[in-house]
């Protein structure tokens, strides 16, 4: 029986390395989403994301991203749901370096978040939001939206490619 060269075994080695570091880590950035079994919206639901989890991305298909759970569930999410980790930002004169969350910079993006909310609410007690935080309860099966993406030509069902 031969014995392994150590040059493999090094190139064994800094290949798991390089995958290591080479997996990108997405995070959660809407405020609920399902992980599903196939890369369309109707496909059936795996598992309940929230805003902030993380997920280890496997591969992408035509907008939809693979991805693996902390719980090792395998499955797929729309590109729209999900950030990168960390953003490097650089200050105007490049000398201060800071990071943010794929999270904060989506909040930042829209002016808004659980701060800015909860001081919004307190200066205008007067305003109802029973609305809005009826809105944000709403739970839609996934066979009424894809009869409204079929009858409407939307996403997978809008025949051009």
């Amino acid at each position: 029986m031969k014995k392994p060269k150590p040059t493999a075994a090094i190139i064994l080695v800094l290949s798991v390395f390089v995958v290591c570091l080479a997996a990108e880590t997405l995070l959660v950035k809407v405020q609920t989403t399902q992980l599903r079994k196939g890369p369309q919206f109707f496909s059936q639901a795996l598992a309940a994301l929230k805003a902030g989890d993380r997920l280890e991305k496997v591969s992408e298909n035509a907008g939809w991203i693979q991805v693996k759970t902390s719980a090792g569930v395998l499955g797929w999410i729309h590109s729209s749901a999900v950030e990168t980790t960390k953003f490097n930002l650089l200050a105007m004169d490049k000398s201060m370096k800071t990071q943010a969350t794929a999270s904060e910079v989506a909040l930042a993006g829209k002016g808004f978040n659980k701060q800015v909310e909860a001081s919004y609410r307190a200066k205008h007690g007067d305003v109802s939001f029973a609305f809005v935080d009826q809105m944000l309860q709403l739970k839609i099966p996934p066979a009424q939206i894809e009869d409204f993406l079929k009858n409407g030509k939307l996403g997978e069902f809008r025949g051009a490619k």
